[in-house]
C-alpha cells in the first residue's frame, strides 16, 4: 500500500527535468545541478551586471561600456538564465526527496501533497505558464545574435526595456515559486521532525 510520503516522492519525480533523465541516481543529479546552477548563476550575474552597467552608464552619460557592444552579453545571459529557475526548483525538490526518504505519514500531508502537485504541474507546463518570457527571450536572442554578428542592428537600441522586463519577470517568478515550494517543504519537514 502506498503511503502519502510515497505519493509525495512520486509527485517530486514527476517534475520534468531540464537536464535529461535521472538515470544516474538522485545523488549524482544533485551534484550535477549544484555545479550547473553555480556556473549559470555566475554567467548570469556577470553578463546581467555588464548589461545593467551599460544601460545605467549611458543614462548618466558616462562612457563606461557602450550598449552597442553588449549583444554577446545579452545572448549569454539569456541562454544561462532561461532555465535557471527550473534547475533551482529541481535541486530544491531532489534534496527534499532525499530528506523525506524514511519519513512516515502524518495528518495534513494530503493537502501539502496536493499543493506541491499543483506547483509541479505549473512548472511542467513551461510554455503555457511562461509565454511572455518565452516571447521576450526569443526576441532578445534574435536581436542579440544579430547585434553580435554585425554590430549594426538598428533596433538594438530599443532592446533595453525587453531585456529588463525579461529578467524582471523571471526573477519575480523565481522568488514567488521558490517561496511557495520552500513553505510547502518546510511544513512537511518540520511536521515530521516534531512528530519523531
Amino acid at each position: 500500500m502506498k503511503t502519502n510520503i510515497d505519493n509525495r516522492k512520486n509527485i517530486i519525480i514527476s517534475l520534468k527535468t531540464y537536464y535529461g533523465e535521472r538515470k544516474k541516481g538522485i545523488d549524482k543529479q544533485i551534484q550535477f545541478l549544484k555545479m550547473s546552477n553555480f556556473m549559470n548563476i555566475s554567467i548570469s550575474i556577470i553578463c546581467f551586471g555588464i548589461l545593467m552597467t551599460s544601460i545605467i552608464s549611458e543614462q548618466l552619460e558616462f562612457d563606461f561600456y557602450k550598449w552597442q557592444k553588449t549583444g554577446l552579453f545579452a545572448l549569454l545571459s539569456i541562454i544561462a538564465f532561461l532555465n535557471l529557475p527550473n534547475a533551482i526548483f529541481e535541486l530544491k525538490l531532489l534534496k527534499h526527496f532525499k530528506k523525506i526518504n524514511n519519513y512516515n505519514d502524518f495528518n495534513g500531508i494530503e493537502k501539502l501533497n496536493y499543493d506541491l502537485k499543483f506547483q509541479i504541474d505549473k512548472l511542467n507546463n513551461r510554455i503555457r505558464s511562461n509565454i511572455i518570457p518565452i516571447i521576450l527571450g526569443i526576441l532578445i536572442l534574435f536581436m542579440s545574435a544579430w547585434q553580435t554578428m554585425s554590430e549594426n542592428n538598428p533596433y538594438w537600441e530599443f532592446m533595453k526595456i525587453p531585456i529588463i522586463l525579461f529578467f524582471g519577470i523571471i526573477i519575480i517568478r523565481l522568488v514567488i515559486v521558490n517561496k511557495k515550494l520552500s513553505e510547502n517543504i518546510k511544513k512537511v519537514e518540520n511536521t515530521v521532525a516534531n512528530t519523531v
